[in-house]
């Protein structure tokens, strides 16, 4: 009963400690820089981003999105460009998204590629600055007829082993829009405790175990 007892309340711990961040830029109402955007998720981006808003979508005052692609059910997501307003530079450029409380065991994002090969690179990065895992590199994309973005990936997990503090993606100056991005974040505040309703919950359904135990023996 002891070893079920711990097991239960680590459960419970866990599950109240953990959080996530996830993007999926819909607050979107025009498309500029994205620098503080999400500083209240304690999300900081850096380098060459911008939000994209969906040239097949409207917006109040009836005005149409400003980037060329679709997406079912989406308006937004983050393009990854230098200036949108000057000639795209064909270089590589890379943005960075750092979380102040870090995330852990995994991330995960969708993206488009407007060209064949933009040959996406995504890199997961502790505090220290030490790479996390494998990373992925070489994604390529699909070109479209009516969009410069319309082909989604299906939803592309990294995973890794510690905590990470930012995620960079790479790729040709213009060519690559992101979308959806998932975090799983430790715990905000370290030593929180579970809800006392959680661990009632818990105890409760030990207790019935033990008594259905007792009755089946005797």
């Amino acid at each position: 009963m002891s070893k079920l007892l711990a097991l239960a309340l680590t459960a419970t711990m866990q599950s109240a400690m953990a959080g996530a961040v996830f993007l999926d830029f819909e607050d979107l109402q025009t498309s500029a820089p994205m620098t503080t955007r999400y500083a209240a998720q304690g999300v900081n981006v850096t380098g060459s981003a911008w939000g994209a808003t969906s040239a097949n979508c409207e917006y109040p005052g009836g005005q149409l999105g400003q980037v060329s692609f679709t997406r079912p059910n989406s308006c937004g997501a983050l393009w990854l460009v230098q200036d949108p307003t000057k000639p795209s530079t064909n270089t590589a450029k890379s943005l960075t998204l750092s979380l102040t409380d870090g995330f852990i065991d995994a991330m995960s994002f969708v993206y488009s590629g407007s060209v064949a090969f933009p040959n996406l690179q995504v890199h997961v990065f502790d505090a220290a600055g030490q790479e996390l895992g494998l990373g992925l590199t070489g994604l390529t994309g699909t070109t479209c007829r009516d969009f410069l973005f319309c082909n989604w990936s299906q939803t592309m997990t990294l995973s890794f082993t510690g905590v990470a503090r930012s995620v960079t993606f790479t790729a040709v100056d213009t060519t690559i829009l992101l979308d959806d991005l998932r975090f799983t974040t430790p715990a905000t505040t370290p030593g929180n405790l579970p809800e006392p309703a959680s661990i009632a919950l818990a105890l409760g359904a030990l207790g019935g175990l033990a008594w259905s135990r007792r009755r089946a023996a005797r």
